[in-house]
């Protein structure tokens, strides 16, 4: 990914956390109703060897898109982490590796 793309990506993450902290609602229930809301969700955080971008939902919709199956204007969720662990979190709690039974 070049450096411009990258940064517009983190900027949008940093909207979407102000977004979320300006809210006054619980953190957690607004980031359920926004990775509920999006079709696609990434996490960004940073590591040694600099920016990572983790797919925390959409997986099957990239999967039908690639397929040439699917094509629509997908809702993109960006959100900053600390770490790749809280990425994790996101993704099991309301992403792709989600209990089905909590899907």
């Amino acid at each position: 990914m070049d450096g411009q793309t990258l940064r517009s990506e983190l900027e949008e993450a940093r909207v979407i956390q102000e977004q979320c902290l300006a809210s006054g609602v619980n953190h957690s229930v607004w980031m359920k109703a926004a990775f509920d809301g999006a079709d696609l969700a990434f996490g960004y955080w940073k590591e040694d060897s600099g920016w990572v971008r983790g797919l925390l939902k959409g997986e099957a919709t990239l999967q039908r898109i690639a397929a040439g199956s699917e094509a629509f204007k997908a809702r993109i969720l960006r959100v900053p982490c600390r770490e790749a662990a809280e990425a994790e979190a996101m993704c099991q709690v309301w992403g792709d590796d989600r209990p089905a039974e909590a899907a």
